[in-house]
């Protein structure tokens, strides 16, 4: 059953079309917030970042940092297909495409960079992408560098796989061992 909220529409008085009251009140509350955060700075919810971190809400999960998927031979999922570089509204993608000496029709990216500071984190490359070869489901949040060039992202820095995925590499070592010894090659 939907609900009906009654709203009054009353024109204001005088003194509410001033403001004046409410400016009066909003300076009352951060006034309050002053004094008791001076006194009681324990009260205050600091989170010491890089060190500790909060888990992200659930939106947020969606679009973290980039990483490139590898097949389970090791070779990267990219076709090199400009696919990404193309819907990409930063142009913060670079590509160079190479052909494989044994395997001429099929392509793989020589070069694969992206530029974090200019990424808007959109996920329009992941969206793009023909082959599911480029990912925004890292859980990391890219910024706090001192170098600009940290945050630009070469394909040695792209390339890894999730735990449970075909390949292994990137994957933490316990993940790894796990994952051997339930296929029985450990």
């Amino acid at each position: 059953m939907i609900s009906v909220k009654k709203v009054d529409n009353r024109p204001l008085n005088f003194l509410e079309r001033l403001y004046l009251p409410e400016i009066a009140r909003g300076l009352l509350v951060t006034t309050r917030h002053f004094f008791v955060n001076l006194f009681n700075p324990k009260g205050i919810p600091t989170v010491q970042y890089p060190e500790q971190t909060l888990p992200l809400p659930h939106a947020a999960r969606e679009r973290t940092r980039h990483r490139l998927k590898v097949r389970a031979d090791g070779s990267p999922k990219c076709v090199a297909c400009f696919m990404c570089q193309t819907a990409c509204p930063a142009y913060c993608i670079h590509i160079e495409a190479a052909e494989y000496p044994d395997n001429p029709v099929e392509k793989y990216p020589a070069v694969f960079d992206i530029d974090l500071a200019r990424c808007v984190m959109c996920g329009m490359c992941v969206e793009a992408c023909p082959e599911d070869a480029i990912a925004m489901d890292t859980l990391e949040i890219p910024g706090g560098v001192l170098d600009r060039n940290a945050l630009k992202l070469g394909r040695e820095a792209l390339l890894r796989n999730l735990a449970g995925e075909p390949s292994l590499k990137g994957a933490s070592n316990r993940l790894a061992n796990d994952y051997l010894k339930s296929r029985g090659q450990a």
